[in-house]
């Protein structure tokens, strides 16, 4: 690193140690068009560092100046005077003591510059991003499907389990008493809309028997969300009065009979009930565009080139893992606090 921005560095080092920026600029011998260059007018020297007057009246205004009867006195523009002298020898001490050169220290402050860039300009658009209503509403018009609640049944079932290496009399045998069920439960109250005692007597699903069969809704759609038996979700499908009754099925593992106890039709929520969530689902999509721009902006403008032969030599540090189900994702970087 260079001497400048060592210095520039090692301000801001002690200024994340201290809690907060000096708050003024040290002018430095050698960093302008010529070698011996020093500020005009100076009120003080830190080695070869310098506290132009600009840079001290600008402290005086940060610290409340332009209020009344503030900095009138010399004793009260010597004691912030001798506040920025402290604070630039700690500076100044710093770099000679190699703070700058402490690993955690220069991580710390790499993520404060980061940061302060970032408020500057990325997060500084970003608050400027705005969804219109008529974008929303466009949103909602050509996506409205997505949000609607498709239509369910909620259904019960009788179960009688038989092993799929069972042979024909096994199932035959199920099948038969699953018919003497199917009987008996077309002769149920109607104000039973399950299977009701029925359930306890023929059917050995532990979830569901001592419910009345109810296994719950199934919705319209995909059919491999749920773990029933295929022949019990396509039963479901073709059941459409609340009461009514399937056929005798026989399943991959068992023998089975269907109910529906109640059905609900596809439901369409208005656009009012979805405008706030449509609202934030396109500012999210908005800034993460933004992001992925500045990011390959700012990429291009500062010029990076990454080798990846040196990449894919470096060594992990620790014994292998098990096997991921998932491509893992590397650590999240420290996060900008803004």
């Amino acid at each position: 690193m260079r001497r400048a921005s060592a210095t520039v560095f090692a301000a801001l080092a002690v200024a994340f140690a201290a809690g907060g920026v000096a708050g003024f600029t040290l002018a430095r011998s050698g960093q302008g068009t010529s070698d011996n260059e020093v500020p005009a007018r100076w009120v003080a020297r830190i080695d070869d560092n310098y506290i132009a007057e600009s840079a001290f009246i600008d402290e005086m205004r940060r610290r409340g100046g332009e209020r009344p009867g503030q900095f009138q006195e010399l004793e009260q523009k010597r004691q912030l005077l001798d506040d920025l002298v402290y604070r630039a020898a700690l500076v100044k001490a710093a770099e000679r003591a190699g703070v700058t050169a402490q690993p955690e220290l220069r991580r710390a402050v790499d993520q404060l510059i980061a940061n302060r860039y970032l408020q500057d300009t990325l997060r500084q658009t970003q608050r400027e991003l705005n969804v219109s209503d008529d974008e929303v509403r466009a949103f909602y018009d050509k996506s409205a499907d997505e949000y609607s609640v498709p239509a369910r049944k909620r259904v019960a079932m009788l179960k009688i389990s038989v092993s799929p290496d069972a042979g024909e009399p096994a199932w035959n045998e199920a099948l038969a008493k699953m018919r003497d069920a199917r009987t008996q439960a077309q002769k149920l109250d109607a104000g039973v809309p399950h299977f009701g005692p029925l359930a306890r007597d023929f059917s050995d699903d532990p979830a569901s028997r001592y419910r009345g069969g109810v296994i719950g809704w199934i919705a319209e759609g995909r059919s491999d969300r749920y773990s029933h038996d295929r022949a019990v979700i396509d039963a479901t499908r073709a059941l459409d009065e609340p009461g009514s009754l399937s056929d005798v099925l026989r399943g991959q593992d068992g023998v089975y009979l269907v109910r529906l106890v109640e059905s609900e039709p596809r439901q369409t929520r208005s656009f009012d009930q979805l405008a706030a969530g449509i609202r934030q689902r396109l500012m999210q999509q908005r800034l993460a565009e933004s992001e992925q721009q500045f990011r390959q902006r700012l990429m291009r403008e500062v010029g990076v080139e990454v080798r990846e032969s040196v990449l894919a030599a470096i060594s992990p540090l620790g014994p292998p893992g098990q096997i991921p189900s998932q491509p893992q994702q590397p650590p999240a970087m420290p996060k900008d606090q803004g």
